[in-house]
């Protein structure tokens, strides 16, 4: 990437990232924002955000990548990895490499599951203002060797960044708001793995490529992901709209 392309993506991510009070907020299309930035400008395969809720604990609210994604429920369900840890620590984990051995013993089902599919090297950063953690940034490579310290610290800037909106846009918000923020996040989540596995199943496509047909088309109508997931899943979205003339979609 040419360095003039690379520093206005950069310019655009935090303002994108730093815009949270606008009409609408939607916390899972915001965090899909920063995954999206993350993937764009990083050297990484995939990225999710784990949350921490008002009763302290973690919570899968959203992923680059299905694989990602269930990386992220096997860490919760076991209660090891990157995420749980970074957030416990209030600081970074990694890169580390998933064939050494001292990770596999600090984390064997979650390093396990992982290698199953195909990753080589995680990290976790925190979503952290000062002492408070919101929630953590996961970062998954499958080549050994990758996710190197420029790609940190762009990382956590991007966490930062992150963070401070979220809190900020807290701030204009009672306690009970907050909480349904969360809730509401979770929500659209299951709205939007609904959308992708009809979508798919549709066009004969992967999650994945249906997930990312469905960002493109929200981002360029400037539509909140959530609203369309709902309106695919409603039917009251035309399918046809995300298709590609090598795509047979199933008749009804």
């Amino acid at each position: 990437m040419a360095q003039p392309e690379r520093d206005e993506r950069l310019a655009r991510a935090f303002l994108e990232l730093a815009d949270t009070l606008a009409d609408g907020f939607h916390l899972i299309d915001f965090l899909h924002v920063l995954t999206d930035h993350v993937v764009d400008l990083l050297d990484v395969e995939s990225a999710g955000v784990v949350m921490v809720d008002m009763q302290g604990r973690l919570v899968d609210v959203t992923a680059s990548t299905t694989a990602a994604h269930q990386l992220e429920e096997v860490q919760l369900e076991f209660d090891e990895g990157p995420c749980r840890d970074c957030c416990h620590e209030h600081q970074g984990i990694g890169p580390l490499e998933l064939a050494e051995g001292a990770v596999r013993d600090r984390w064997p089902r979650f390093t396990e599951a992982a290698r199953a599919a195909g990753f080589a090297v995680v990290a976790a950063l925190p979503l952290r203002l000062r002492e408070e953690v919101i929630g953590a940034l996961n970062l998954f490579h499958t080549r050994p060797g990758a996710l190197q310290p420029a790609d940190l610290r762009l990382g956590q800037a991007l966490a930062d960044a992150a963070t401070i909106g979220i809190l900020h846009q807290r701030l204009a918000h009672d306690q009970a708001e907050r909480v349904g923020q969360l809730q509401t996040a979770l929500n659209s989540r299951i709205a939007i793995e609904q959308a992708k596995g009809y979508l798919g199943a549709r066009l004969e496509i992967s999650p994945d490529a249906a997930f990312t047909r469905l960002r493109a088309h929200a981002r360029a109508h400037r539509t909140s992901l959530t609203r369309l997931c709902e309106q695919v899943v409603d039917g009251t979205a035309d399918t046809e709209l995300f298709a590609t003339p090598s795509d047979t979609p199933h008749d009804d």
